[in-house]
Order: structure tokens, then C-alpha cells, then sequence
């Protein structure tokens, strides 16, 4: 095997581990279950705000419909009370001075009863106010919580994320270029890690695996890994090594 060849295999190994040691460093911060309390929390708090902002909506509205239903009840009143004080000239006149009387009566009871609606809703929506309130009050002090806790994660964890993120980066400067962007589209391709190794099918034979889907690499392959001690598998892609 070409020692240039096998000293640039070395060093994409080198880096894929410490790839991987960065990336599980970020799932346990990213699967934290503080974290995920802390969105949950969040979630929780701006339902108990839209929903206090729903409910000023509505006791925006039920205090214009009383408004204007009181208004309609003063002016009902008013003509009732024109009404029932003015006298009848005629049977005709008298006639229809009663009919308006009842027209204006049955108005009035309606309002009455759009009125006790009205204060229903209006106790409804002060109950469902309270609650949004108490609610939004628990979710926001959980949520502060639980902030507070996975930040300790994180400042935990921090050292080492810096760490790794600087040594990758060193390490990316002396890599093969080309090695480096083939990995790079096997890791978008989801190919990852996109460097494995050879596992044994039957090393008596010279036969091998691919160490990341598992198939029996075909003869050509084979000959590849003892001669130059890479190959790319042929099914996923990978690149496939064999430095010993």
C-alpha cells in the first residue's frame, strides 16, 4: 500500500473520530431532557398567551354588546314609557297604541335575557382568563427552570465542544481535499461515517464486508483492499479501509 496514500487514510480517520466524539457531545446537549422541557414549557407559555389575548378579545366585544344592548334597553324604555303615558283618541288609535306597548314589552324581555347571556359569558371568560393566567405563570417559571438547567449542561460541556471544534478545524487544513469534500457528500448523503472498515466475510479466502452496510464486497473489491487497502463500496458508497 503507497504510505502517502495510507498517511491521508490516516489522517480522515483521525478526523472522522473526532468527528463522532463532537457530534455525540451535541446530541447529549441537543436530547437533553432539559432542553426539551424548556421548549415544552415555551410552548405552553405563549398557548397561555394567545389565549389571554383571546379572551381580551372577547370581553372587548361583550363589553360593546352591553353597551349597545343597554342603550337599546334605555331607549325601549324610553318609548314604553311614551307610550304608556299617551292617551287614545280612538278604539283604533288605542288599538294600536297596545300592540306597540307588547312589541316594546316583548323587546325589552329579550334584552333581559341577552343580558343574563351576556354576564354568562362575561363570567366564562374571566374563569378562562384565571386559568391562562395561572397557567402561562407555571409554564413560564418551569420553563426558567429548566433554562437554567440545561445551560449547566452546556457550560459543562462547553470545554470540550471548543476543543474538538478547533483540532477538526487544524485537522481540515492538512487533509486531502478531494477526500475531504468526497466525505463531506457521503455525510449529506446521510452516508455517515462515511469512512469504515473492512469486516471480515472470510479472511482466509481474502474475502471482506463493508463495515457500514454489511454487504459482501464482489471480487474486484477484494483485490482493491489487499493491494491498495481502500476501496468504495460498490452498494452505499462508503469508503471502505484496510490499513493492515
Amino acid at each position: 500500500m503507497d504510505e502517502n496514500i495510507k498517511k491521508e487514510l490516516q489522517k480522515l480517520i483521525e478526523y472522522q473520530k473526532k468527528d463522532i466524539e463532537l457530534r455525540k457531545l451535541n446530541a447529549v446537549i441537543e436530547r437533553d431532557a432539559a432542553l426539551a422541557e424548556k421548549n415544552k414549557q415555551e410552548k405552553l407559555f405563549n398557548e397561555a398567551k394567545q389565549k389571554l389575548d383571546e379572551c381580551e378579545q372577547i370581553a372587548g366585544a361583550l363589553v360593546s354588546a352591553y353597551s349597545e344592548l343597554q342603550k337599546y334597553v334605555n331607549d325601549a324604555e324610553a318609548l314604553f314609557t311614551e307610550l304608556e303615558n299617551a292617551s287614545a283618541e280612538t278604539e283604533e288609535q288605542l288599538e294600536e297604541r297596545i300592540k306597540k306597548l307588547e312589541s316594546v314589552r316583548g323587546k325589552i324581555s329579550g334584552a333581559d335575557k341577552k343580558a343574563v347571556d351576556l354576564d354568562k359569558r362575561s363570567k366564562e371568560i374571566n374563569r378562562t382568563r384565571a386559568d391562562a393566567m395561572k397557567s402561562g405563570k407555571t409554564a413560564q417559571q418551569r420553563y426558567r427552570d429548566a433554562k437554567d438547567k440545561h445551560n449547566d449542561l452546556v457550560k459543562t460541556k462547553s470545554a470540550d465542544v471548543s476543543r474538538l471544534s478547533a483540532e477538526l478545524e487544524n485537522l481540515r487544513g492538512s487533509l486531502d481535499g478531494n477526500m475531504l469534500e468526497e466525505y463531506k457528500k457521503l455525510d449529506g448523503d446521510g452516508k455517515f461515517p462515511a469512512v469504515v472498515p473492512a469486516s471480515t466475510s472470510d479472511e482466509r479466502k481474502g474475502m471482506y464486508n463493508c463495515g457500514g452496510c454489511g454487504l459482501n464486497l464482489p471480487q474486484q473489491s477484494n483485490t482493491l483492499l489487499r493491494d491498495q487497502g481502500w476501496c468504495r463500496c460498490d452498494t452505499c458508497r462508503r469508503i471502505i479501509v484496510k490499513l493492515k
